[in-house]
């Protein structure tokens, strides 16, 4: 069956048309990973190496180049690039490339696929699962291309693409609901490829292998320019070509319900927020922890716009604080079980960053 697919092609300042997704209908590759040409051994003596990109930051930090994924504290933005096209609300008001200026790199991505002149349009940056409450903002391609420009021009960065919520508008169930289909994510799949080309890390590479072991370094992963770690969907992956968010990540939750006011109105209740964080994410991924262990820390008010006062990055802050207090000096990492920090509007947050930073690096260097 062919599947058609209408992507925009787009020719950004410095790039040329040949280095933009083409217009494609018609059979799409079922296998297009890139690999390390059967040269395991190159590989490995990276993986060995002590000396690769040693003298220059990795992620901004020094200290990180000789450290794993796991190992790493990440910053994410949640719904990113949904700063364009129409929206009643957005998760994030700035560009990818804005986002990463701001120390992020973690970027989850929500993705969908629907009819349009009678022909399947995927994969778009899209919100929601019923079609008359989603929000679409823009091609895929035209938010994705900008941060292939921009790893360009920072060499030395590594970071994840998560493509979390998947909603195949052409395959709703009997409620109306968008579905995840296997065909949205490997067309969603095929058009990461053509933007990172061999900088993207996809499902049984031997880095892949190396990354989800914890033993490749951003050091390593740096020097071999595999500096794109892919998710695709939120559960554990049935397609050969990506992961699943569920296969490195702990854990799907988040605060589900409108964001109070506190008695006297000067400042949001928290303290359901902390209980709810506490028992659906810190003490599952404590118990079971995973390659990355996310803290999501995203809010929504009564008629469903996310929440971006100063007091949700204070809140944020007191309570990383209190993680700190509570795993003590010595016997775990500061913000443990929590190596992901998610928030909307994450750009926002970021004079908090090299503070957390720091404090966990300092538990690194021990």
């Amino acid at each position: 069956m062919k599947a058609v697919m209408v992507l925009a092609v787009l020719t950004l300042p410095g790039m040329t048309a040949t280095t933009t997704l083409r217009q494609a209908s018609g059979d799409m590759p079922t296998d297009s990973r890139v690999t390390d040409g059967g040269n395991n051994n190159t590989m490995e003596k990276m993986l060995t190496s002590t000396t690769a990109v040693s003298s220059t930051a990795c992620n901004g930090y020094v200290g990180y180049c000789n450290q794993t994924l796991g190992q790493v504290l990440w910053i994410g933005a949640h719904n990113a690039l949904t700063d364009t096209g129409f929206a009643l609300q957005r998760n994030q008001f700035v560009s990818g490339p804005a986002l990463l200026d701001a120390g992020i790199r973690y970027l989850d991505i929500d993705t969908c696929a629907f009819v349009a002149n009678a022909k399947r349009t995927v994969p778009m940056i899209c919100h929601g699962y019923e079609w008359y409450l989603a929000q679409v903002h823009q091609p895929t391609v035209a938010g994705l291309l900008p941060i292939k420009q921009w790893l360009d021009k920072h060499p030395h960065e590594v970071i994840v693409l998560n493509f979390g919520d998947i909603a195949d508008f052409t395959a709703v169930n009997i409620r109306g609901i968008a579905t995840s289909t296997l065909q949205l994510r490997d067309e969603l799949s095929y058009v990461v490829r053509q933007v990172f080309g061999s900088m993207a890390i996809w499902r049984d590479e031997p880095w892949d292998a190396a990354v989800n072991s914890n033993k490749a370094t951003l050091g390593d992963l740096i020097a071999a320019n595999r500096r794109v770690v892919v998710n695709v969907g939120i559960s554990r992956s049935d397609s050969p070509n990506a992961w699943g968010q569920s296969d490195r990540v702990c854990r799907e939750a988040w605060y589900p319900v409108a964001l109070e006011w506190n008695d006297d109105h000067t400042d949001y209740n928290w303290a359901p927020v902390v209980q709810l964080v506490d028992d659906t994410m810190r003490s599952p991924c404590a118990t079971n922890p995973q390659l990355l262990n996310k803290l999501e820390f995203q809010f929504h008010n009564a008629l469903g716009g996310s929440i971006d006062a100063a007091s949700v990055g204070v809140a944020l802050n007191v309570y990383m604080e209190s993680l700190v207090r509570r795993n003590g000096p010595i016997d775990k990492a500061p913000y443990f079980p929590f190596n992901l920090i998610l928030t909307d509007h994450a750009d926002k947050w970021k004079s908090y960053y090299p503070n957390w930073h720091r404090r966990h690096l300092k538990y690194l260097e021990r």
